[in-house]
């Protein structure tokens, strides 16, 4: 995909994200499944902070060459990722040692926000990606080494697969 049809994906998946955030009640928005799972809001903060913090900064890192390398490869799971343009339909677990603080939600209202930031910001990488070679590449703990285009498209993967948690725990809060 070309990093233009990636953002046009990513902002139909940031479209869908918006107009569902205001259809749960504070409560809901606060409510987890069970104790092994996230609410809606810790669903909403992850997703907008890795797009923010993490994709787009690996992104820029790439077209700025630095905290990476120049060449390396993606590993098996890298490889499939990309060739399939998606995260596997599971539930998956980050493994202990890579995993983060439990996401604390905020606000709805702040997510809004975020996710007209990550739409803005998507749009300036997305203007810079076609004119960088893609050697340069930095590390992702998963698939390996990836340039600023694999790293751009990760993202855009990212917010769909949360699209199936999003649904699971709808189904828990009773929202069609």
């Amino acid at each position: 995909m070309q990093a233009n049809e990636i953002q046009s994906a990513l902002e139909k998946s940031v479209e869908y994200y918006k107009k569902s955030l205001l259809e749960y009640s504070p409560e809901q928005f606060l409510t987890k499944p069970s104790a092994q799972e996230w609410s809606i809001g810790q669903m909403y903060e992850h997703v907008c902070m890795s797009a923010l913090y993490f994709f787009y900064k690996r992104t820029t890192y790439c077209l700025e060459q630095r905290n990476g390398q120049l060449g390396g490869e993606k590993n098996s799971y890298g490889e499939k990722q990309f060739k399939y343009n998606s995260f596997p339909p599971t539930q998956l677990k980050i493994p202990d040692p890579l995993q983060g603080p439990e996401p604390i939600a905020k606000a709805q209202e702040t997510y809004l926000v975020l996710l007209e930031q990550i739409i803005a910001q998507g749009k300036v990488l997305a203007g810079q990606i076609p004119t960088d070679n893609g050697e340069y590449k930095c590390l992702q703990p998963a698939f390996g080494w990836l340039n600023a285009h694999e790293w751009f498209w990760l993202n855009e993967q990212h917010f769909r697969h949360h699209l199936l948690q999003k649904a699971r725990i709808d189904t828990f809060l009773g929202i069609n």
